[in-house]
Parts: structure tokens; C-alpha cells; sequence
């Protein structure tokens, strides 16, 4: 039965006992505030007759006793709108009972009854009994929507849990964790979290979408009562209090919690109202949301900083620097496994020797961890040092080889390297060597991809490791590129490897571009392939002679790039492009021009950092 139903019936039967002309009927708060009215006469049944909340409200102040029939004349000093609509009715008097209901809450139950033909004792009997009714049905509806409330809540903190577990990115979780409770349970909320010993806003959210970005501004700023309790000077309470803001942000009172997770404070949560609180809005619930969120921020926090102490160990593996060598143009890239946070052990490293060669190298070391970290400074360490003082790889290589099995390492590594000495006429010859390693690769000047034919044994396996270097000439414009397996096996959607056809289009599509964006494109995996794994690449290009390397006035530089080009017997001019970026410049621009009689480069760099850069390739 519906609520409607059931007052329709109570009022009706109250309505047909002797002497009764009207029926009233009202709940007030706990701070007697008039809630529910009704008003039953001869017309019917009326909900929330106009100005009947108000007539209510003049009795409440002086409550005659329950159970006595108060005359009208009586009536009209308390509240002449009752004593009104009870002559309109036909009354001369009003027996009235209060009762407690649910909640803290009171009802009223009152009869306009006439003198003659009235049973006071009956009316007040029939009345209490109408009453135990009443308030068992009232106890019953406030439980169910207790049940309710609390199931709700219920589904709403599982929400928030999953949520907040699903994602390591704790801003846009706890964003999307408040638009739950906003306006389901409140009608603002924000979220403050300690970072660098200060707590910072990260999400903010209002009912009003208008004054959102209002209320996250005021926040900021300090312009509300919480900023005490975010600046450390006091501490949040459980109960509402004033929020502090300004009118205009449209919510008065707040309730803050602190999130603590591993006996730290982590953060804070508050939740804004427009004026008291949601009954759901309990203290349980908000401390319920605070610690799971507070162990979803911490979570959070010690995975960033596990992969911020794991990318600084990583970068410490890799050479800070590489060096400058004339004629050749280095660039090197790393990708991290997005899957795992131990250090990998792919290296990467460019060492120069005492005869003028240089040695470019990339491994890759089984497993992660520690161990693994442990055995790639042990390799990085020994070859360098070998190569530094001149060694040839092989011999550097083989040194590294006895060491660990001497000193019983279980793990194994893959090395690649390539000796480049510099030739007679701009080209440089190179050596490659490949222990169990991806061979390197050479892009032509056509674009060809040619993989080099070295072969060799991995290293900390076998006694020998039988070693088989290849001999390739690098002429200006090519590349050398080497790298790990993590590369070749990056896979697409489909499981296709990006090693099998798409790398050497990479490469030949992406030779004319300067040698850090060749990298960058490769590390990309073509737009489809996902680098999933650890991948070192380090790529060389040979520039050949350079002709010209200077810091020129913009009007000048066009004919400087002209000059170079002759002194290297090229035929090409600058175009177009480079001519548009050179003209209506008032800064100073760095040109470079390499190459020799078949294949140039020339490279514009503006001096001012947001001027940008220009390029090109020219063949014969």
C-alpha cells in the first residue's frame, strides 16, 4: 500500500467517528520544523494545504496538552489559522496528540470535533490507537529506508573500491570518484594530497557545473575554513561545520576527513553542502571512503616513486652523454617496459680510442632486477675501460666473457658493437661483432636496409665465443643503427612482429630525418607495433666532411649554404623551404653543411630557443 493510500484510509476512518468535522495531521523535525502537512475535511484529503505549515508552526510554540479539546476561542491565541479552518469545518474545539516518531522527529495527530454529540475519552482512544499505527508504519518506512540508504551506500563505496583500484593514475581516479558522490551524497567535494610535505588540490567537483571551476579557484586560494586543516595548523573534526566560502560558490556547510593510510596522512576529503548535510552523509561512510581512498593514493604514491627511484637507477646505467666525434652524428634511445618495475639490462655506450676509432655498443642482459642491474654495470664497466684504452672489441668482449664465468655468474648477456674508423675520403669503415646479439643494421643511401653479416656466441655461456666480424664501408648519409631484441619483438594488434617487415620500412622512411627523430620513430614501433619490453637503440650517421658549422647574421646564410655546397663539389642549391625559414628573421642562425659530391646535408638551427630548425638531404 502506498503512502497515499494509507493516509487516505486513516484520515477517512478518523473522519466517520461521531462529533468529528476535520482531521489534521503534521511531522516536524527534531528542531520542530514543520515537514509534512495534511488536512482532512468534508472537501477530502488535502497534502500541503497552503499556509497549513505555518498555522502548525504557531501551535508548536505553545503545544496545548494531549488529549484536551481546546475551545476555538482558545485556539484562535495560539494559531488563529487553525482555529480558522476549524470553524470552516464545522468544529468549535480541536483535540490534539503528540507523538515521537523515527529520526527524532514528532508527529501530530488532531481531531476538530463539536461539543454535542462528541466522545472526548472515545475520540482520544480511537486517536492513541490511530497513533500506534501510525508510528509502527513510520518505524518500519524509516528502517526500509535505512536498508536503502545504507545498501547504496554500500554499492557506492564497492564503486568507488574498483574504481580507485583499477588505475595507478590517482588524480583521474579520485576525479572520477567524486563525480559519484556529487550529487548522489553531497553537492561539492574536493580531494587534497600530500606531496612534498604540502597537501595539493587534485580534484574538485560542484552539482553545479557553473560553479565548479569557482569553487576549485576559492579552494586554492585558501578562501574557505578548511584552510587551516590543509596548512597543518588544526585538524579535521567529524561533524559539519561552516564551509567558509564565499556566497557566490553556493555551499555553506562541509564535512572534511582525513585520509591516513600506513599511519601517514596522505590527504584529505571533503564533502560541501548547501546547507545541513544529507543524513546519508555520515561520518562512517566518509570514513569508510577516506581510508580506501587513502590506501589508493599511498598505493599510488609508492608505485611513482618505486618507478621514479627505478627510471634514475636506469638512467645512471646509461651514459649521461655522448660523445663528439667529427664526421659522425650520434643519438641514442631507451624504452622501459611499461609492464615491471625492476631496471632492465639493456646499455647502450660510444667510447673513443686513442687511434681515433670509436666504438658504439648496445646490450642486453638476461632477466631484471637487481642481478641483472648488478651484471650491466659489471659489463658497461669492463668494456669500456677495455675499449678506452684501445683494446679491439673481440678482446674486450673475450675479457668480459672469462670474467664471468670465473666469478660463476648464472646470467648471460647479448652484446653488439661497431668499430668505426674514418677512411680517406669521408666514408668510414666499419667492424661489427655481434655475441648471440640482433646483428646491426645499415641504411643506404637509397634507402636499402642491409643487416650485417657478424655472428657470435652469447657471452657467460661458453669458454670461447667464437666470434665472426663483418666488414662494411659507412658512406656520408648512411646510418648504422643497433639495438636489442625488444625492438624486432614488439608485436601489433594481430601478433605480427615489428621486426619481420615494418622495421626496415621504418628505417628507410625515416633516414632523412635528424638522427634523434630517426630513434624516436623507431622507439614509436610505426604507429601499430607496442615496444613492450626494454629497448636500447643507438644510431650513427655518417655526415662526412663538414664544410660549414658557423653562427651567421640571417641574411647570410643562404650564401654560406651555397658556398659549402660548391667547396664540397655538390651540385645541389637550397630550397625553397629553407629559404622561407631563413627570410624575414632578425636573429643570428646556426647553419651546418656536410656531406660530399653525392650526398649533403644542410641544417638551419635558430639561435632564438622558439625559432626551430630546418633541414634537408641533397643527392646528386
Amino acid at each position: 500500500m502506498s503512502t497515499r493510500q494509507f493516509a487516505d484510509e486513516l484520515y477517512s476512518g478518523l473522519l466517520e467517528l461521531p462529533g468529528v468535522r476535520a482531521v489534521l495531521g503534521g511531522r516536524l523535525s527534531p528542531a520542530d520544523e514543520v515537514l509534512v502537512t495534511r488536512w482532512a475535511d468534508a472537501t477530502g484529503l488535502h497534502s500541503a494545504a497552503a499556509g497549513l505549515a505555518a498555522d502548525i508552526a504557531d501551535l508548536v510554540v505553545d503545544l496545548p496538552e494531549d488529549g484536551v479539546v481546546v475551545p476555538l476561542p482558545l485556539l484562535a491565541r495560539r494559531s488563529p489559522g487553525l482555529a480558522a479552518r476549524a470553524a470552516a469545518s464545522g468544529g468549535d474545539g480541536l483535540l490534539l496528540i503528540a507523538f515521537d516518531v523515527a529520526e527524532g522527529g514528532r508527529g501530530l495527530l488532531g481531531l476538530a470535533t463539536v461539543a454535542d454529540g462528541s466522545d472526548t475519552e472515545l475520540l482520544t482512544t480511537a486517536l492513541s490507537q490511530v497513533i500506534e499505527v501510525v508510528v509502527a508504519a513510520d518505524h518500519r518506512i524509516s528502517e526500509q529506508r535505512t536498508l536503502e540508504d545504507l545498501q547504496a551506500v554500500d554499492a557506492l563505496l564497492a564503486e568507488a573500491s574498483l574504481r580507485m583500484d583499477a588505475s595507478l593514475d590517482i588524480a583521474d581516479t579520485l576525479r572520477a570518484v567524486l563525480r559519484m558522490v556529487v550529487p548522489a551524497l553531497a553537492d561539492g567535494a574536493a580531494v587534497h594530497i600530500r606531496r612534498e610535505e604540502r597537501m595539493v588540490q587534485v580534484a574538485a567537483a560542484h552539482v553545479d557545473a557553473r560553479r565548479e571551476a569557482l569553487l576549485a579557484e576559492h579552494l586554492r586560494a585558501g578562501h574557505w575554513a578548511g584552510e587551516p586543516v590543509i596548512a597543518g595548523a588544526a585538524r579535521a573534526g567529524d561533524g559539519p561545520v561552516a564551509a567558509g566560502l564565499p556566497v557566490e560558490v553556493g555551499l555553506a556547510t562541509m564535512t572534511m576527513g582525513v585520509l591516513r593510510a600506513r599511519g601517514r596522512d596522505v590527504g584529505l576529503l571533503t564533502f560541501f553542502h548547501r546547507g545541513t548535510p544529507a543524513k546519508r552523509v555520515t561520518t562512517r561512510f566518509l570514513h569508510d571512503l577516506a581510508s580506501r581512498a587513502a590506501l589508493a593514493i599511498d598505493n599510488a604514491t609508492l608505485y611513482e616513486q618505486r618507478r621514479h627511484d627505478v627510471a634514475s637507477l636506469q638512467q645512471h646505467l646509461l651514459p649521461a652523454v655522448l660523445p663528439t666525434v667529427p664526421g659522425l652524428e650520434f643519438a641514442a634511445g631507451y624504452n622501459a617496459a611499461d609492464h615491471a618495475l625492476e631496471v632492465g639490462g639493456d646499455f647502450y655506450g660510444v667510447v673513443d680510442q686513442p687511434d681515433g676509432a670509436v666504438v658504439a655498443l648496445v646490450g642486453d642482459v638476461c632477466g631484471r632486477g637487481a642481478p641483472a642491474t648488478a651484471l650491466t654495470g659489471l659489463a658497461r664497466h669492463t668494456l669500456e675501460t677495455v675499449l678506452a684504452e684501445g683494446g679491439p672489441a673481440p678482446h674486450a668482449l673475450g675479457i668480459l666473457n672469462r670474467k664471468m664465468l670465473r666469478d660463476g655468474i648464472t646470467r648471460f648477456l647479448t652484446i653488439a658493437t661497431a668499430t668505426l674508423r674514418p677512411g680517406s675520403r669521408g666514408e668510414w669503415w666499419v667492424e661489427t661483432q655481434s655475441a648471440g646479439h640482433p646483428a646491426p643494421l645499415l641504411v643506404r643511401r637509397g634507402g636499402t636496409v642491409v643487416e650485417s653479416r657478424c655472428r657470435g656466441r652469447l657471452v657467460g655461456v661458453f669458454a670461447e665465443l667464437d666470434l665472426r666480424p663483418a666488414t662494411d664501408r659507412l658512406l656520408p648519409g648512411e646510418l648504422l643503427v643497433l639495438f636489442s631484441d625488444g625492438l624486432i619483438e614488439a608485436r601489433d594488434a594481430d601478433g605480427g612482429f615489428y621486426g619481420d617487415t615494418e622495421l626496415p620500412l621504418t628505417l628507410t622512411r625515416s633516414r632523412e630525418l635528424p638522427v634523434a627523430e630517426m630513434v624516436e620513430a623507431l622507439l614509436a614501433g610505426a604507429g601499430r607495433y607496442h615496444v613492450n619490453d626494454d629497448v636500447a637503440v643507438l644510431a650513427v650517421r655518417n655526415l662526412g666532411v663538414t664544410a660549414l658549422d658557423r653562427v651567421l647574421p640571417a641574411h647570410e646564410v643562404l650564401g654560406a649554404v651555397e658556398n659549402a655546397l660548391r667547396e664540397l663539389t655538390h651540385p645541389g642549391c637550397p630550397p625553397d623551404h629553407l629559404a622561407r625559414f631563413v627570410a624575414g628573421r632578425s636573429t643570428d642562425i646556426r647553419a651546418k653543411v656536410a656531406g660530399d659530391a653525392e650526398w649533403a646535408r644542410v641544417e638551419l638551427t635558430a639561435v632564438d630557443p622558439n625559432g626551430g630548425t630546418a633541414w634537408t638531404e641533397l643527392t646528386a
